[in-house]
């Protein structure tokens, strides 16, 4: 292709009779050795002006030229880029190719494989090049070609860049994107969550605790998160990321020892911050309702410590499964062996049902199954400054008179579950729905006086249909009692329909599959003896959960597509969130929020005069 370098007032030009073919004013092509002796002879002799790549490449990008055009308009016959010094075949390039190849690069923002599909996509043409060239090719020839030319040609145009580039009425250079010119969106995105959540957990950092930066130390979690191992253990597989090579690791003592100086009241009010604080991004994007159902949970966390120390008869210590369960800590019970663990901690959490982004607003441990309203309130009250309750559906461990009188105090409709031994009455709904076949049976009944309430008085219900889910896994049918489920509700099943009442609770089943995914992909295991430590572990997983929630819906809203697609898939997994979060190694100023009330209305208004939850003798902060 010929090329118009543009050679300046040159005295003596070649001619057609010294053995060059003339194309056209100012045009060479077919330039052999001998020309660019005779030219470099001319240029040391001082013949014509030699004005610098960097004045040129100026004036190119102030006259609207994209940085290609700009490029390939360089008269390169100057003394800061001697290109007819280089080598004279570069692959399938020229010497000049190679040369504009190389000055394109040095300015361009994209990484090399971007500049392939740049060159194919018609920078080719704008620089001069004869062909489009590979990645591999890319950074093979400007490395060689630095290396003959010098550095210096390279810093010289990138300082023409780095002063052209708040001139928004110059063309010049496109700023890092996800398409291969940056860090992908996911890991950006992510990076400021972090930010977000983590500076609201305030770390006891005494001159002497200041050994790892904030971002290395929640790596630990991170990791422990996403492997689902000890936090303990998550250092020594840090050290397998390239950026601890040659760096200590951190360990989970360094991170823990920051925080066990706080109560418990303390630590939960950074818990609350930090959930906050994502929960506002998803507010502002527009997925958080103003009026919501909401879910109410006991979730079990798998506990994988020894607390006894009591030994056999040969000076061993007990196997976990010989361990008196007495000598548990306060609030480890034993569960069916699940995970590996004969026991499990409670965590009980409040969430937003029946919508597309099912946050969890606000979560805590339970240390004693008593005094069951007290977790109800405690957990209702966070939530109400983030959404106005609608329905409340109710995991089956809060059904009591408890849940009752606190809910009717609340002034609220809810739906819950029955756990255990069910009222008789229950076995005569059954039979009765079944021998005239009806859709649905419901009694007026009140819990909390244990006694069917005549049907005109009856202001709470027990309500028994079949259960679809679990007909369509038994070979029996609406015939077998044991294929109907129960609800307690304030819902009167005439005004909102039976089955209307039971299809509304099960829409709180997608919390159950965002916990069974949270605690695959966010949970770290716990062996703690100390409360806090154990709730530290959960709710780093409800955080984690939220941040990738908050993730998702930036994602989403700032490139115009659904937040779910028509599978219900999110835009990005979870092992795909904690993966970009684990593996960026930027080095992030966190800080800390002091005064957390300064950023969370639920800090400033719930614990402003004091924690009101702290009842006389509940063993609420017992570590």
């Amino acid at each position: 292709m010929p090329r118009s370098p543009g050679f300046g007032d040159i005295d003596e030009w070649p001619s057609e009779s010294d053995g060059f073919e003339i194309e056209g004013e100012g045009s060479l092509s077919g330039l052999s050795d001998e020309f660019w002796r005779y030219t470099s002879a001319q240029l040391e002799l001082g013949y014509g002006p030699i004005e610098p790549i960097a004045d040129q490449l100026k004036r190119n990008l102030n006259l609207g030229y994209d940085p290609a055009e700009a490029v390939g308009k360089l008269n390169l016959v100057t003394d800061t880029v001697p290109f007819w010094s280089l080598e004279k075949n570069w692959y399938k390039l020229d010497r000049e190719d190679a040369a504009r190849l190389y000055l394109y690069r040095s300015i361009t923002a994209s990484k090399d494989y971007a500049i392939e599909n740049e060159l194919e996509d018609g920078a080719a043409d704008k620089l001069g090049l004869n062909d489009a060239v590979t990645e591999n090719t890319i950074e093979r020839i400007s490395k060689e070609v630095e290396k003959q030319l010098g550095g210096d040609v390279s810093a010289e145009v990138r300082d023409v860049v780095e002063q052209l580039e708040d001139n928004d009425e110059i063309v010049t250079l496109p700023d890092p994107a996800s398409d291969g010119r940056g860090e992908p969106e996911l890991v950006l995105i992510a990076r400021e969550m972090r930010k977000d959540a983590y500076h609201n957990i305030q770390l006891d950092r005494d001159e002497s605790r200041v050994t790892y930066p904030k971002w290395q130390l929640f790596k630990l979690m991170e990791i422990a998160g996403l492997c689902n191992i000890h936090p303990n253990d998550a250092e020594a597989s840090l050290r397998f990321l390239p950026y601890f090579y040659y760096r200590d690791a951190p360990g989970f003592k360094a991170l823990w020892n920051q925080l066990r100086e706080h109560d418990m009241a303390e630590l939960r009010k950074m818990y609350l911050a930090a959930l906050e604080s994502l929960i506002t991004v998803i507010n502002e994007y527009g997925y958080l309702p103003e009026t919501a159902d909401l879910a109410m949970d006991l979730t079990n966390i798998m506990w994988y410590g020894r607390h006894s120390t009591e030994k056999d008869e040969k000076g061993k210590r007990l196997d976990r499964g010989e361990i008196p369960h007495a000598d548990q800590p306060i609030g480890v019970e034993g569960v069916d062996n699940k995970s590996g663990s004969s026991f499990a901690f409670q965590i009980a959490s409040v969430n937003l049902a029946n919508v597309d982004i099912p946050v969890t607003l606000a979560a805590k441990s339970i240390q004693r199954r008593g005094n069951i309203e007290h977790q109800i309130d405690e957990l209702l009250t966070y939530a109400k400054h983030h959404v106005d309750p609608d329905v409340v559906c109710m995991d089956g461990g809060f059904y009591g008179r408890g849940m009752h009188d606190c809910l009717e105090e609340h002034d609220l409709k809810f739906i819950s579950r029955l756990r255990g031994r069910t009222p008789s009455i229950i076995d005569d709904l059954k039979e009765a729905a079944i021998h005239y076949d009806l859709d649905y049976n419901a009694a007026g009944y009140d819990v909390r006086i244990g006694e069917v309430v005549p049907e005109s008085e009856a202001e709470s219900w027990l309500i028994t249909m079949p259960s679809e889910k679990r007909i369509s896994r038994a070979e029996t049918g609406t015939d077998d009692k044991g294929n109907w489920e129960v609800y307690y509700t304030n819902l009167d099943p005439e005004e909102f329909g039976g089955l209307e009442i039971g299809r509304r609770y099960r829409q709180r089943w997608a919390v159950e599959t965002a916990y069974r995914l949270m605690k695959h992909d966010f949970t770290a295991k716990s062996a703690s003896e100390l409360r806090s430590q154990r709730e530290f572990i959960a709710n780093m997983a409800f955080i984690y959960n939220a941040m990738w929630m908050a993730t998702n819906v930036t994602y989403a809203v700032e490139n115009d597509r659904p937040v779910k697609d028509d599978q219900g898939r999110y835009p990005f997994t979870a092992n795909q969130f904690m993966v970009a979060m684990l593996l960026d190694m930027e080095n992030i100023d966190i800080g800390e929020v002091r005064d957390l009330s300064v950023r969370s209305n639920i800090i400033r208004e719930v614990f402003g005069d004091g924690y009101p939850f702290e009842l006389e003798g509940h063993p609420e902060f017992e570590n």
